[in-house]
């Protein structure tokens, strides 16, 4: 009787040992900062404050949007905080546009992609809705990278610039490709995050 226990028990200590080796492993995801802008369209490079931010504790991060963490006296509730970041391995690129007064947390959260493919940007443009448009593939280029397997990219002023003096809200338009397949691209409008994913509903199945 006790020889058959201990029989089972070592059973389900092997079984339990095969059942945690076959298991798929979540890789251990980094979070690195690369760009982060504070202020308004007009202030063009300036906004650029990717030195004035710290993560003394690692990450998770968070990154205030307080005009004094960016040297300034006072806050406009015009300006915006936009924060870019890359998790590794997984290869993403991500971002976020807050306000004064919220926070964008720089963290990475999930394992890898379903199907890993790598994004490449074809062509990207920034503009107001009647056409008038400049040509911005470079600057996404540079946010993307070569390796990137989503890429979130801030449409925002003090990035692309402002192509016409005409008070309209710009659109950002990016074609891309999808280990060299076409995707029907992506688009955001002025503040907000154009999200270039290669996820398919095949994916999920």
């Amino acid at each position: 009787m006790a020889l058959g226990r201990l029989l089972i028990l070592a059973v389900m200590a092997i079984a339990t040992v095969v059942a945690c080796n076959s298991a798929p492993k979540v890789p251990v995801s980094t979070a690195a900062l690369k760009k982060a802008y504070w202020g308004q369209p007009k202030d063009g490079a300036s906004a650029d404050v990717t030195s004035l931010v710290t993560c003394p504790n690692g990450y998770p991060c968070d990154v205030f949007a307080n005009a004094a963490n960016f040297n300034q006296p006072k806050s406009d509730l015009a300006n915006r905080l936009a924060v870019i970041w890359t998790c590794q391995p997984q290869n993403f690129v991500l971002s976020e546009v807050v306000a004064p007064g919220l926070k964008v947390r720089m963290a990475c959260v999930g394992g890898p992609p379903l199907v890993p493919r790598t994004i490449s940007v074809l062509e990207a443009t920034w503009g107001a809705p009647d056409g008038r448009t400049v040509d911005v593939t470079q600057q996404v280029r540079e946010i993307c990278g070569d390796t990137s397997r989503r890429c979130q990219v801030p449409a925002m002023a003090y990035i692309f610039g402002s192509p016409d003096r005409v008070s309209m809200t710009k659109v950002l338009r990016i074609r891309f490709t999808c280990n060299g397949q076409t995707t029907p691209g992506q688009q955001a409008t002025e503040n907000s995050v154009a999200d270039l994913r290669c996820e398919r509903a095949k994916d999920l199945e």
